[in-house]
Formats: structure tokens, sequence, C-alpha cells
């Protein structure tokens, strides 16, 4: 399973106008999530603030004592923080993506590439999605649809890992948004086998994710059962993809007036995520995402069983101010994580569980 796209399966093939189609698409997306047009959830929340943690007045040591670095996928993280798949493709997100990549490298977190399926079909600027010089030492992960392997095989994988220098592969799951967006890929019968014969046979880990809309437990246990080496619920509340897609298109926007409260509450998924892994003696990271803000959202997921706190949409705009700018935000939600574990009562990531929790 080599070379590049197979026919008869309803993807859109390589070459000519598809290429454009899928670089537009990029470009408009990008230039959305950093407008002012409200592409969030019409009433549903992340369920976040409902979430309380139990603050200490006496922590029990000094701040300075608390350690919360985590090691993942051969690579030491100083937070337990992934800036979150974004963009990449296009010359608009070069220099976003080179920004994140330096505040990842001064911050030690994990930084996610947006989809490479242009980069796969030769449509897009390779160097939008080469930051390894700026980050040598970051958890990178690269990152394809995961309907595109009915295209590209575990090769095609292995080629994309390599090409943008990364650690992991992150495949995504976007049925409602597939189906909302005009030509998408919607061909999601058989993917639970694709995904398993992927995570066999490549030599990286192979993390799914979601892009917004949450997992439903038997989703978590189906990808379990196939293998991953991580599960990112990407729940609702915050962006929705579907409104992203309506914003495009007004023939999309009809669709997606339907799916403005679509899908399963971030403080949800995790919670019944870590349910479902840990019944499963599932050794799969946990990754929790979904409309977090800020450095005690990411404490909450962490505390309801995420191994690793996913932020996306909240660090875009700072990604595309420039490095000072990306690397400020992301240093503040590292010292919001590390101060709120801290009040806590917290000294290590180990100690980060339900029980901190009201």
């Amino acid at each position: 399973m080599t070379g590049g796209p197979r026919d008869g399966r309803g993807v859109a093939s390589t070459g000519g106008p598809s290429e454009d189609r899928g670089v537009a698409r990029k470009r408009d997306h990008l230039r959305i999530a950093l407008g002012d047009a409200d592409v969030g959830f019409t009433g549903l929340t992340t369920g976040l603030d409902e979430v309380r943690v139990r603050a200490r007045a006496l922590p029990g040591h000094d701040l300075a004592d608390v350690d919360i670095s985590v090691d993942l996928w051969g690579r030491r993280l100083a937070a337990p923080l992934l800036v979150s798949c974004m963009t990449g493709g296009v010359t608009e997100s070069g220099p976003v993506n080179r920004s994140l990549a330096v505040a990842a490298q001064e911050h030690g977190v994990a930084l996610g590439l947006g989809s490479g399926r242009v980069l796969l079909e030769g449509a897009a600027d390779p160097g939008t999605f080469r930051v390894r010089d700026a980050a040598p030492d970051v958890l990178l992960l690269a990152n394809l649809g995961a309907v595109q392997l009915h295209a590209y095989g575990p090769d095609d994988c292995a080629r994309l890992v390599d090409a943008c220098q990364a650690d992991a592969l992150v495949l995504h799951l976007n049925a409602v948004q597939e189906a909302v967006q005009p030509g998408g890929d919607t061909v999601f019968g058989g993917l639970l086998a694709l995904i398993a014969d992927v995570c066999a046979r490549l030599d990286q880990p192979v993390v799914v994710k979601e892009v917004g809309f949450g997992m439903a437990p038997e989703d978590v246990a189906a990808l379990a059962g196939a293998g991953v080496a991580g599960v990112d619920v990407a729940g609702a509340g915050g962006t929705n993809w579907a409104r992203v897609e309506g914003l495009r298109d007004g023939r999309a926007g009809e669709i997606a007036a339907a799916f403005g409260d679509w899908g399963w509450p971030t403080a949800r998924c995790v919670r019944y995520a870590r349910e479902v892994l840990d019944a499963a003696g599932s050794p799969a990271q946990l990754i929790g995402s979904g409309g977090l803000r800020h450095g005690v959202d990411a404490l909450k997921v962490l505390c309801l069983g995420a191994d690793l706190a996913g932020v996306a949409r909240g660090l875009l705009a700072a990604g595309a101010e420039g490095p000072a700018a990306a690397s400020r935000a992301v240093g503040a939600l590292v010292a919001q994580l590390r101060v709120g574990a801290w009040a806590a009562g917290a000294r290590t990531v180990g100690d980060l569980g339900p029980a901190l929790l009201e």
C-alpha cells in the first residue's frame, strides 16, 4: 500500500482542481478561525465550568517544589500540555506553525501540525510543516484525516511522518464536518480496520482524535481495541467545525444550522474515556481537549483522567502574531497549570486526579 491514493472509494484523486479546493479550504479555515465570526456552539458548553477544583489555602509545599513534567513517546515534556493540531499547507500557515514551534520548544510542551493530506498530494508548500529545526526537542505530531486511509496506506502515513520529522501520527475523525462540507469525504465504512492496520504497521505511535464533537465511550473502546497509542476526545464546547464549514459555503450553512449543539461535552468525554480505557486495561494515552481556555481548564481535564491537555484555537491568534506572542501565551498556559496544581495541593502530575475535585 504505497505511492498514493487508491481509486474508487469516493475520495477525490490527486491533481488539478481537487488540489486547488484543498488548499483553498485550508486558507478559508485559517481565515475564519482568526476572524471575528462566531464559530462556537449555540448553547452547549464544555462542562468544565461545572467542574470545581478543591482549592487549598495551605498547599503544603512550596511552588518551587512543583514538578509537572512527564515522559511521553520518547520525549520529555515540562508540562502535560499539547498545542493541538491546527494548520499547515498554505503560505499563511507557515509562520503560525513556526511561532508555535518556537513557543513549544521554549516551554517544553507538545505540538501538533495541521492535516498533511495536501502534503501527500503535492498541493502544499512542504515548508509550512517543517518546524523541527525550531523545535528540536519537542514531541511533534503529524496529522492526517482518518477517512483518507481509504486513499493512503501505512507506507504513505510513514512518508508523512518522515516529511514532518514527527514523533507520532494523529488521525483525525471529522464525520459531521465532512458531511456538511460540499464535496466532503464521507466513506467512513471500514475505517476502524484501516486504523488498526496503520497502528500495526507504523513504527511511530498513532493517536486518533475527534475535531471538536467528542467521542462516545464505544468509539474509545473500539479504538483501544484497534491498538491506538492515544485517544484525543476533542469534546464539544469549543470550535464547531460544522459552523465553520457553514461560513465557507451557503449550502453548507443550511445543513450546519442543525448541528450548533451536536456532540459530547469535553468534561463528560474525558470522564467516560478514562473509565473505558481503565476497564479495558488499555495503555493508550488519553488527551483531553475541546474548548480549553486556560491552564485551570487544563488542570480540570487532567484531574478528570486525561494524561495530556490539548489547547488549539486559544493559541492560534498568538501564533499568528509571531514567536514572542506565541511564547507569552504558551508560557502563561504552563504557569496557570502549575500554579493551579500547586494551589490544589499537588506536587507532581501523579497527584492530579478526581481526589482534587469537589
